[in-house]
């Protein structure tokens, strides 16, 4: 997985780098007022999994909690280069992290304490789209839309008390289990700009990201993990 970060954080380095050069490039300037031709925006969010997969419903039937324990916040950095007006070309990439303390349903120690573990899931993408605005940058609001769709790295891992059902009697034991990858994935997005000047915006936005994992590691044969879900943001956006 470490690798895999390394990678993502090289590739998301040389397009941040190349930036400058791609705000210089001679396109021709469209009609109107002078708008900015390249926007850095910068947002926090709150991210919830959806869980609709053989990963979750099987956690759902032995174990305490739910999908929606994972929740938690995101941070994330957007590109767009202007290419008309109202359309722009989007590269995004966004970090999230979410963990959940799970407990036996039907089991307990000796003592009738639980038998618990700590689930933690991480997603970290790079995606490349297209990002549209309904209204020019004069009004007081502007409705957005857009799609994007790129490289997901993602990892799992749980650690704490597990129940060993081969020995006899069962017996309990403390151990580790993790698998990670990488995969393709796909975000819809619909968002408010709120300009103050030609330059500096508050954003408000919503985003659904589709992406599916295959298991495999210490969780070969336990299907697909489902890491779909709503991320609701705001941040800030400047324009040079």
């Amino acid at each position: 997985m470490r690798q895999k970060m390394n990678a993502l954080l090289i590739v998301m380095s040389l397009c941040f780098v190349a930036l400058p050069a791609l705000a210089q490039y001679p396109s021709r300037p469209y009609t109107g007022p002078q708008v900015p031709k390249n926007h850095l925006r910068v947002n926090v969010g709150y991210f919830t999994p959806n869980g609709g997969s053989d990963y979750w419903n099987d956690k759902e039937f032995e174990f305490t909690g739910s999908p929606d324990d994972f929740a938690n916040a995101t941070v994330g950095v957007d590109y767009i280069r202007q290419l008309t007006e109202r359309l722009g070309l989007l590269v995004t990439a966004n970090f999230w992290d979410g963990d959940s303390n799970q407990s036996y349903r039907d089991y307990t120690d000796e003592f009738g304490a639980n038998i618990t573990h700590t689930a933690t899931v991480s997603t970290n993408s790079l995606e490349v789209g297209l990002v549209y605005s309904f209204l020019p940058r004069q009004a007081v609001v502007i409705p957005y839309i857009g799609g994007a769709g790129g490289y997901y790295a993602w990892e799992l891992q749980e650690a704490g008390d597990f129940i060993d059902f081969g020995a006899f009697p069962p017996q309990i034991f403390n151990d580790s289990f993790s698998s990670s990858g990488g995969t393709f994935g796909w975000s819809g997005i619909f968002g408010l700009e709120i300009p103050f000047g030609q330059k500096w915006s508050l954003l408000l936005e919503g985003r659904w990201q589709g992406i599916r994992a295959e298991l495999d590691g210490d969780f070969q044969g336990f299907g697909t993990l489902d890491l779909s879900g709503a991320n609701v943001r705001i941040g800030a956006s400047y324009g040079f």
